[in-house]
């Protein structure tokens, strides 16, 4: 079974059960995000102000309504384009919680340097049970 799947639409219009985007370590939020949940912003800044967020990390964040939201850091600092190996890191993580939260499936906000991370996105996601729906933004 194919566990990945490409899409074009809203990442939060997707109706499933996780989401995961990609974050930094300075701190600064893309915008729909921390737009839709300001305290997990807030937490996210305070963490990595504190030095608990590296390159490869990832945070967790429960919605109010249930949704699971990966913050995976992927990039020293805001604009600079994705490291692939923090990408396989923090998406690693983030699949692996989502097992064991037994989670089937997961959307992930396509990074706009998507070619930089696409391989790995894709041999992280064949070693695990769920599914990852990369959706970019459009109709």
């Amino acid at each position: 079974m194919d566990l990945i799947d490409t899409r074009a639409g809203d990442l939060f219009e997707q109706g499933l059960p996780a989401l995961a985007h990609g974050v930094n370590c300075a701190g600064v939020m893309e915008h729909d995000f921390k737009v839709r949940w300001p305290s997990m912003n807030d937490r996210y800044r305070e963490r990595c102000r504190a030095g608990m967020l590296r390159l490869g990390g990832m945070m967790t964040w429960k919605a109010p309504d249930g949704l699971l939201v990966y913050n995976l850091v992927i990039a020293q600092r805001a604009g600079a384009p994705p490291d692939p190996q923090a990408m396989r890191s923090a998406l690693t993580a983030a699949l692996d919680d989502a097992e064991r939260r037994e989670v089937r499936s997961m959307g992930l906000a396509r990074p706009a340097a998507w070619d930089e991370v696409a391989d790995v996105v894709r041999q992280v996601a064949a070693a695990s049970s769920v599914r990852v729906v990369v959706v970019q933004p459009g109709s």
